[in-house]
């Protein structure tokens, strides 16, 4: 029996639907790889290093960091298909003239944006091994500020998302009201971060529990939380729902 043109459009639809939600764990394994062993850049460098230990740094290590961080910026552009899915999601439960869905995605977009942007500082860092050791020092510390400091529209992107859970009154809600609070806790666990500025040692800074570690596992944890939500409300939709 011949499969009909539509058939064949639907199909391949939820593929691509779901292959936009798998660019999350390929982002996640990807950017690891990339940034924390290829570059080397996890965990940072201490904030009280000297501009001659920071120039130092890059100077041992100019090839792994290039390729690391190159290799890192094609890994956060898969950022913006997972949003999209998830933005796709929030637009269903608001209906029409949705305002959560375009705000998460705003954020979504800053975020890809700065994980670009921070990558190209860093790497902007390791171009000319002649230069000024106080001017790569300053490219790093740009780095390692808005990694830790792009806290707001961060936060605002899962807070949305959470009110949207929360919203959802179907029979087979994507966001449980428990991921609906997970959601609400990652946008708030990193706020301590914009005190990165004021600190350069201690919880708070950069490389501290509260500045990088805490925000990374929970940004971490609650991304494959998502994915794994909108991998089962895709099933459901397209016909092979799945038992929790």
């Amino acid at each position: 029996m011949s499969v009909t043109l539509p058939a064949i459009e639907q199909h391949a639809r939820q593929r691509l639907w779901l292959a936009c939600i798998w660019a999350w764990p390929l982002c996640i394994v990807a950017f690891g790889l990339s940034f924390v062993v290829v570059a080397g850049f996890l965990p940072p460098p201490p904030e009280s290093a000297s501009a001659t230990d920071i120039a130092a740094f890059y100077a041992a290590n100019r090839t792994t960091i290039r390729a690391g961080l190159i290799g890192a910026l094609f890994a956060s552009a898969l950022l913006l298909p997972f949003f999209t899915v998830v933005s796709a999601e929030m637009r269903k439960i608001e209906g029409r003239n949705p305002l959560l869905a375009p705000i998460q995605f705003g954020g979504a977009v800053i975020l890809t944006a700065f994980f670009q942007i921070i990558c190209i500082f860093w790497l902007l860092a390791s171009f000319r091994p002649e230069a000024n050791p106080e001017i790569i020092r300053a490219f790093n510390d740009y780095g390692w500020l808005v990694w830790t400091m792009l806290i707001p529209t961060y936060s605002l992107q899962f807070i949305c998302m959470g009110i949207a859970g929360l919203m959802d009154t179907r029979d087979h809600p994507i966001w449980p009201r428990w991921s609906a609070y997970l959601n609400i806790w990652v946008a708030f666990i990193g706020a301590g971060g914009v005190l990165a500025v004021y600190l350069k040692t201690g919880p708070f800074s950069w490389n501290g529990i509260i500045g990088i570690w805490l925000p990374v596992a929970f940004f971490a944890i609650g991304m494959s939380v998502n994915a794994w939500l909108l991998w089962r409300r895709a099933k459901f939709e397209f016909g092979h729902p799945i038992e929790a």
